[in-house]
């Protein structure tokens, strides 16, 4: 089928225009895929989209007596295919292995990022210690997006227009350090009372533990604010629109129970304090930057309490014309 007879991946989020994602261990980005599969383009997508209907790894034989495989990769929470590995083989030879692959949703509304069990590998992600849901400032963490951060950022904040996203990141786990390559799509589906829905739908694909991990490096900006920041103070970018944590800049603030590990199923912010926070959020958007609010909500605690902690917010310009909330807490 390919250059190298091995596995293609398939983005089909967009059944109409399947993107190539990966040809064998190689990243390809903007390829037709009609482009990179050389015969049986009829009967390939035909096997492809037969896996995305029945969510299952599917076989076909072919008129050259030889067979296509194909392996969905499905997301678990709306059991969505976001991508499919497929490829042709001899039929009394297995196809080869292909990079471990997962599929993810970040549903910007509730604040939650989900993985997906990896496909082609036999151990599950609860073995290794990573959480397969957990809060987006918490998935924030695990990579490394160096120099992208502000750009990422700006995506979350973003008005979500279909633009597809691509980069390779080193992900930090419990096991060690891994290099992977992810394709995210920026959507809204589905509409309830007239608001869609905010999601960001993707793949990942791991390539192992990288050769060597780039030592963190702080820009000058990053060195003046971090100088500027009294003791007590935490800063933290949040979502406008649903007031959802999306990241910390520098130490996160210490007793709040953010991360997965220690939400207790329970909001971070006390749903009473909810509409005051709100309403001090559209009063920032309505007047744009410089302004800056104060106010006292109620925090998740550790120890499964809430907790009054002072703040104040203002919007900061991030890329693209993407705003977001700059929060400073006030913790002793």
């Amino acid at each position: 089928m390919t250059d190298n007879n091995g596995w293609l991946l398939l983005d089909v989020l967009d059944r109409r225009h399947p993107g190539v994602v990966m040809v064998g261990n190689r990243v390809k980005q903007g390829v037709s895929w009609r482009s990179v599969v050389r015969r049986n383009h009829d009967e390939i997508l035909a096997t492809v989209l037969r896996s995305c209907r029945t969510k299952t790894a599917t076989t076909v034989q072919t008129a050259r007596s030889r067979q296509i495989s194909a392996v969905p990769v499905v997301e678990r929470v709306h059991t969505l295919v976001h991508g499919v590995w497929v490829c042709t083989h001899e039929p009394s030879t297995p196809p080869p292995a292909h990079p471990p692959t997962w599929a993810f949703l970040w549903d910007l509304d509730d604040g939650s990022a989900v993985r997906s069990e990896a496909v082609g590998v036999d151990w599950h992600w609860a073995d290794i210690g990573v959480p397969v849901r957990r809060p987006i400032a918490d998935a924030m963490r695990q990579v490394d997006l160096e120099q992208m951060t502000t750009k990422a950022l700006a995506l979350l904040a973003s008005k979500l227009d279909g633009s597809v996203h691509r980069q390779t990141v080193v992900e930090h786990r419990p096991d060690d350090d891994h290099k992977v390559h992810f394709v995210a799509r920026m959507m809204k589906s589905g509409t309830q009372h007239d608001c869609a829905a905010r999601f960001v739908r993707g793949l990942s694909v791991d390539f192992g533990r990288p050769q060597s991990v780039p030592e963190p490096s702080t820009n000058l900006g990053d060195r003046i604010a971090d100088a500027l920041t009294p003791q007590l103070q935490y800063r933290a970018i949040a979502d406008p629109v649903s007031l959802n944590l999306l990241y910390w800049h520098g130490p996160p603030a210490p007793r709040i129970a953010w991360m997965a590990g220690n939400t207790a199923q329970k909001p971070v912010l006390h749903p009473q304090d909810m509409p005051a926070a709100l309403a001090a959020a559209q009063s920032l958007i309505g007047a744009g930057p410089a302004k800056t609010v104060e106010l006292t909500a109620r925090f998740l605690t550790l120890d499964n309490k809430y907790e009054p902690i002072h703040m104040t917010a203002s919007l900061i310009d991030l890329d693209s014309g993407a705003r977001a909330l700059l929060v400073v807490l006030c913790v002793e």
